[in-house]
């Protein structure tokens, strides 16, 4: 299995967020990560926090994550600037912190950006990323894949994190699947309704 080694740009942290107090991750972050590829892209993909690859600026490598999240989607026939890439948190935790609040806190800005940008669909990848954009605790990806739903006027789907893709190889499958559903809708090849099962 080969995978894509290009690294995707980094978006610039604008610059009323740069230095942004409003959670205590703000104590013990290196640097504030907003989000890579295309911030034009119609489709934003949703991720829990960056990882220790995007915290360290200029890595000369892909993570697993990324490795995993660029296979299938070009795989499903979409393009790198197809795609957008941003967080619930825009830092990376590096010990114990109040999650519920650093994550209610954060994900306004990505509320922010829905506004301001948007995008066609929003793609959550993993629980954390889901239950944040649901505001929903009990949400779980394995009950809401397969299928395009709105939220909020904005049309969503769900799947598994790359990294536990990577850890439960039978789930690579499922979140090809995912992606292809997601491809056929962002090409007009599948219209919905809202909570219409695309299964």
């Amino acid at each position: 299995m080969s995978f894509p080694r290009e690294i995707w740009p980094e978006d610039p942290t604008p610059s009323e967020a740069t230095n942004c107090p409003k959670c205590e991750l703000f104590l013990q972050r290196s640097r504030i990560i907003w989000g890579e590829g295309n911030p034009n892209a119609k489709i934003f993909v949703l991720l829990d926090n960056p990882g220790s690859r995007e915290d360290k600026f200029g890595e000369p490598f892909i993570c697993g994550t990324r490795q995993t999240l660029y296979l299938a989607t070009t795989l499903a026939g979409l393009r790198k600037d197809d795609l957008y890439v941003t967080y619930v948190l825009r830092c990376r935790p590096v010990r114990k912190y109040d999650k519920e609040q650093a994550r209610i806190t954060c994900i306004k800005y990505l509320q922010e950006q829905l506004t301001l940008k948007a995008p066609r669909l929003v793609v959550c990848l993993g629980n954390v990323a889901t239950q944040s954009f649901l505001g929903n605790s009990d949400a779980k990806v394995k009950l809401l894949r397969g299928k395009i739903d709105y939220y909020n006027g904005v049309a969503t789907a769900f799947s598994y994190h790359p990294l536990a893709v990577r850890r439960r190889p039978v789930l690579y499958k499922l979140f090809l699947e995912d992606w292809k559903l997601i491809t056929s809708f962002y090409h007009g090849k599948i219209l919905t309704d809202s909570n219409t099962n695309l299964r």
